[in-house]
């Protein structure tokens, strides 16, 4: 997770955007006693629940994350969170034709659900090398509103692109623990693969 310092200075050019709190409530009564360790049939159940929120009232939309004063950028902003921290839930922001580089999530299961725009996601699974990994790609999905990407597996590793040349995206992205460091990866040959560690910083919290 970023700093506290860092994500000050983010959110003095980049203010964290309000959430509807209409929307807000209907959140809490889909994650009300979650915590602790979340089994696999758990994940797939909440990744159901999550779903109704794409068409609750107040649900967020993509253009409420830019503005006319800022380039358009990726932003990623904290939305709740487990007090034990065994989940948290963020907002990301995708401009348009963002694609991100294949990245893991540090072992953690994870759902990642469209409420605005259209995403590609291509799905890998890493041998777990820690310096030269070999990466098997999996399949390839097209994820518009309401759609998801669940992921339970260790190995997982994926790429997303928001797949509109001029619109916007928004996806709600929710961890088994705090995702604050990840790793990267870039082909070197093949099916093989450098990895780069990186920190996964945030642009607002609002919880």
């Amino acid at each position: 997770m970023a700093t506290l310092e860092s994500t000050v200075d983010s959110l003095m050019s980049h203010p964290q955007i309000a959430i509807a709190a209409s929307w807000s409530r209907a959140l809490r009564e889909v994650t009300d006693g979650l915590g602790g360790e979340i089994a696999p049939k758990d994940v797939s159940e909440l990744r159901g629940a999550l779903t109704s929120l794409v068409w609750a009232e107040g649900c967020p939309r993509a253009a409420s994350f830019f503005s006319d004063a800022h380039a358009p950028r990726y932003r990623r902003q904290l939305i709740a969170a487990a007090p034990d921290r065994s989940y948290t839930m963020l907002l990301i922001a995708w401009p348009a034709g963002y694609v991100t580089p294949l990245h893991d999530h540090a072992g953690l299961w994870g759902i990642e659900l469209v409420l605005d725009g259209a995403l590609q996601v291509e799905e890998y699974f890493s041998d777990g090398d820690a310096e030269q990994p070999t990466l098997q790609p999996h399949r390839t999905l097209m994820l518009g509103s309401g759609d998801a990407a669940v992921f339970i597996d260790p190995a997982y590793v994926h790429r997303c692109r928001n797949l509109s040349a001029h619109q916007p995206a928004l996806s709600l992205h929710v961890y088994g623990g705090d995702l604050h460091r990840y790793q990267s990866f870039v082909e070197v040959s093949g099916s093989l693969y450098h990895v780069a560690r990186q920190q996964a910083m945030l642009d607002a919290v609002s919880i």
